[in-house]
């Protein structure tokens, strides 16, 4: 099959989004064409890992930007381009797939509700509402990463929405040394901090609850939290503010995946606060390197997690406070056994080789059921 897909910013990947649609398009790529598009200033035009990548100009303004950038990859794709199957990421992305429609069945990947992060105004908001309607409605085949997102989209528009999980690779790399290297040059030690990581860090991220939590702790431990806080004047004062006192080192966003993922490795307990989600990958990620955490107890954290992960009010910092000091406290044996018991949950469910598979089955479903507006006939579909 020639599949594109369209709705990131691009790969190689730095979080995101970018972090699912570099996991299917490269597992994809070994048997189909498979091109990827993104945003000419954060990718290149290029192969990466057997995919094309295809980066298209777009202005750097918030709202306008991303708009340009997936209209002229959407037009790019209709006119320049024969594809068997278009894959569009994101819910907020939605109307470009009526055009797409006009030639490509479609599938459509919700990645959580946009329209709940509080960096969008109230017009946003409602315009990202807009974009979901026709992300689900118009697309051949609608999906979203959270079970809970699958059933609340299906209820919302009448239609099946699938669900498909986020998945992780139990082969990812961790750069143990530079980790540590990066540690000793904060004077933090393995097993001697927590960590707290978002790619971007807004109040949805719930980092003032953890930090609200060891304000109230009679020996809070080093707190390293790793995220950008640029975009979020306001909130980047109140966490500075809070921190004011307490043992808290602030890092900006690691693109080094690898790094991050040793940091996970050696932090004493991973805290992930957040009242809004679709499917974290950092918490099966956390998982599978091997770490102990503590999760914000919203559906969609829940719903993947094993049992007997530790889990708090989200947005209580108090109640964070009462599960982190039992957590802290737990000896080796424990730390072990609850290690092991993670890694294999997310490797027995959570596969991106699996989730691949689940995708290339719905593309040939949806390239099956093209109907006469997409201008190609069923059997021109299907040749490498």
């Amino acid at each position: 099959m020639r599949i594109a897909h369209i709705g990131s910013k691009g790969i190689p990947s730095k979080g995101g989004t970018e972090r699912v649609v570099e996991a299917i398009a490269t597992r994809h790529a070994r048997e189909h064409q498979v091109t990827v598009y993104g945003s000419a200033r954060v990718c290149s035009t290029g192969m990466h890992r057997g995919v094309r990548v295809l980066a298209i100009p777009a202005p750097a303004a918030k709202h306008v930007g991303p708009v340009v950038l997936q209209l002229r990859a959407a037009l790019h794709a209709l006119t320049r381009e024969r594809y068997d199957l278009v894959h569009v990421h994101a819910s907020e992305n939605g109307f470009i797939v009526p055009l797409l429609r006009l030639r490509y069945p479609v599938v459509t990947t919700n990645h959580g509700p946009a329209y709940e992060r509080e960096k969008w105004g109230a017009v946003a908001r409602w315009l990202i509402r807009a974009n979901e309607r026709f992300s689900v409605k118009q697309a051949t085949i609608a999906t979203a990463v959270a079970a809970t997102q699958a059933r609340s989209l299906s209820e919302r528009y009448r239609r099946p929405v699938e669900h498909i999980p986020n998945g992780v690779d139990a082969s990812e790399p961790s750069a143990s040394t530079e980790a540590l290297d990066l540690l000793e040059r904060y004077g933090l030690r393995s097993r001697g901090y927590v960590l707290f990581a978002a790619a971007r860090v807004d109040r949805t991220k719930g980092c003032h609850t953890l930090l609200g939590a060891c304000r109230l702790m009679h020996a809070p431990p080093a707190v390293l939290v790793v995220g950008d806080l640029y975009h979020a004047p306001g909130y980047e004062a109140q966490l500075r503010e809070l921190a004011n006192g307490l043992p808290v080192t602030f890092l900006p966003r690691l693109d080094e995946k690898a790094v991050l993922m040793g940091l996970l490795q050696h932090c004493r307990v991973f805290v992930f606060p957040s009242t809004v989600e679709a499917m974290s990958m950092m918490l099966l990620e956390a998982l599978a390197v091997g770490t102990v955490g503590i999760a914000s107890d919203i559906p969609e954290n829940t719903s993947i997690l094993p049992e007997g992960y530790p889990t708090f009010a989200a947005g209580d910092s108090a109640a964070l406070c009462r599960q982190f000091e039992g957590v802290l406290e737990w000896d080796d044996a424990a730390r072990a056994a609850f290690i092991e018991r993670g890694r294999e949950w997310v490797r027995g469910r959570y596969d991106w080789g699996g989730i691949a598979t689940q995708y290339e089955a719905l593309y040939r479903q949806a390239c099956i059921g093209v109907d006469a507006g997409a201008g190609r006939a069923p059997e021109e579909v299907g040749s490498n």
